[in-house]
């Protein structure tokens, strides 16, 4: 039996799993506990202390470590707003566990990284910078289908 998510053919709310529960977290847990068709069902982080007053400031029910959040069975997409040096490690992980990844962080260092987990990472990864959704995930990508979109800025003063 696999203890992958099966996210094909579900109907209702998307089930996210938070993971990174810094400064940015009040930004991303404000918003998308807001959004009908998203449910936040667990904030996790390196620091259990800190999920918890995230998820209870946000109403979230549950909280814990990043393992928890993999571990929870109605988690069909990660949010993961880890530290850039975490990102390959959380990402792995979480397309270990059958999950689908949403992050903002670039793909590049995820691409380089070495060892048959870049292989899956690369092909695997969602990376958006809006305007998808998390139901736009989930109902139109069948786990394993990658997606991404460029952003780019430009410097508005001169170097120095």
């Amino acid at each position: 039996m696999s203890n992958h998510v099966q996210t094909q053919g579900r109907t209702g709310p998307v089930g996210v799993g938070l993971i990174g529960a810094g400064m940015i977290s009040d930004t991303y847990l404000t918003n998308l506990t807001r959004f009908p068709d998203v449910r936040v069902l667990i904030v996790g982080d390196i620091n259990p202390v800190r999920a918890e007053a995230q998820a209870k400031a946000h109403h979230v029910e549950r909280w814990g470590t990043p393992e928890d959040v993999l571990a929870h069975p109605d988690v069909e997409l990660i949010v993961n707003l880890t530290i850039p040096a975490a990102h390959i490690e959380v990402a792995t992980a979480a397309i270990d566990a059958g999950k689908h990844v949403w992050t903002e962080k670039p793909l590049a260092s995820i691409a380089r990284a070495p060892g048959p987990s870049s292989t899956r990472l690369h092909a695997r990864v969602c990376s958006w910078a809006s305007p998808l959704t998390p139901r736009t995930v989930r109902d139109s990508r069948p786990l394993g289908a990658s997606s991404s979109a460029a952003t780019s800025a430009r410097r508005c003063r001169p170097r120095r």
